[in-house]
């Protein structure tokens, strides 16, 4: 497979980068576009004409974007930082946890970012390129008006006013990255981790920007390939029961996969309708890790506790591993994507869905005007 033209090219079609929150899983998502540049041959900061990021995928899309680095750059970087802003002290232990209202100190990220970007505005992404300009996308959740910001760089359409390219680069990334409760707490006392919501994927939602919002660059409906990388996704080993015994505060970790999980779901089937209807082209990058899936990935090495939390350092080398073996199974010349998962079970063999005497009828066709549900 050749890699689609970019707007520089005759087709004109324009790409948009979209990156998933997940902490430390980062690095898998790194494996993969590590993966796209060696394949194409090109950099991610100079292919892609928007990038959007949630969390930790806000880290990568600024350092893309406004850092003009590599995936491998972005790499070596990320496994560094990830072991100073997650360092284990008192406040992160489990008897921490009961006294302190945050379990990590967001100083030395603070300082980081402040040596990348310096005052640099989103407004300010400006970077010399034959395909024109770009754009940014970065999600946070403002407490105050209790509602998902979209924070860019870009004009909007009608003219329409956008506090977004005022923001400095530093502070829009921590508010999506470094805010996340009882990790790090609130930014400025309002903004928390956009990965909280359905746009921990923000597949879907930088799609709609793109082509609703987004005056320059300027992005048509049917020559918009969205190109959107997961930080990775775990099975479920819960069984009917398990949490009739829980108090308060056991679903808290739940709770939470839970909510990334359906994020994810939500903006996947957005994001597919909308490549259903021809309004995009829609490729989606994502591994499920589980037993069967590191049995086909042929993966013999210790495995650490599942599912990895986004503060889980001590899963760095495993998701790097698997990471480069997932990148390299990846079919490029797949007009979908490339998702690796375990072989969901057949619902209709459960007796807690199916609960007629009678066997369930055989499957009809599904009518081509109905969308068929992702599992």
């Amino acid at each position: 497979m050749t890699l689609p033209a970019s707007p520089g090219h005759p087709d004109g079609r324009r790409h948009v980068l979209a990156l998933d929150g997940g902490g430390v899983r980062g690095i898998l998502t790194l494996r993969m576009l590590e993966a796209f540049e060696t394949r194409f041959g090109t950099r991610a900061c100079d292919f892609f004409d928007l990038f959007a990021g949630t969390s930790t995928g806000a880290i990568i899309a600024a350092l893309l974007a406004f850092g003009r680095m590599s995936s491998r750059q972005i790499l070596d970087f990320y496994r560094d930082l990830v072991g100073r802003v997650f360092e284990r002290g008192l406040a992160s232990s489990r008897v921490g946890r009961l006294f302190f209202p945050v379990m990590y100190s967001r100083e030395f990220a603070l300082e980081t970012l402040a040596s990348l970007f310096g005052d640099r505005r989103l407004g300010e992404l400006d970077a010399p390129r034959p395909a024109g300009p770009q754009g940014i996308l970065l999600t946070t959740h403002d407490l105050v008006r209790n509602e998902e910001l979209f924070l860019s760089n870009f004009p909007l359409k009608g003219g329409r006013r956008n506090f977004g390219p005022t923001w400095k680069v530093r502070d829009a990334v921590a508010a999506s990255a470094l805010s996340a409760p009882w990790y790090f707490g609130p930014w400025e006392g309002r903004f928390v981790d956009g990965g909280l919501t359905v746009f921990n994927t923000p597949a879907r939602q930088a799609a709609i920007e793109a082509l609703d919002y987004c005056a320059r660059p300027e992005f048509s409906p049917g020559k918009t390939v969205v190109w959107s990388f997961g930080s990775g996704a775990f099975e479920t080993e819960f069984t009917a029961g398990d949490a009739d015994g829980w108090f308060p505060w056991s679903w808290a970790g739940r709770l939470f996969q839970d909510i990334q999980g359906d994020a994810e779901a939500d903006q996947i089937f957005g994001a597919t309708r909308m490549a259903r209807r021809g309004e995009i082209e829609f490729r989606r990058y994502q591994l499920t890790i589980g037993r069967e899936t590191l049995r086909e990935l042929l993966y013999e090495g210790d495995v650490p506790r599942l599912p990895i939390a986004l503060d889980r350092v001590d899963a760095s080398r495993f998701l790097d591993a698997i990471g480069g073996r997932f990148a390299e199974r990846i079919d490029w010349s797949s007009a979908d994507g490339f998702r690796m998962r375990s072989t969901a079970p057949d619902p209709f063999q459960d007796p807690g869905l199916w609960r007629s005497p009678a066997p369930p009828p055989p499957e009809s066709a599904v009518p081509e005007q109905a969308s068929p549900r992702l599992s």
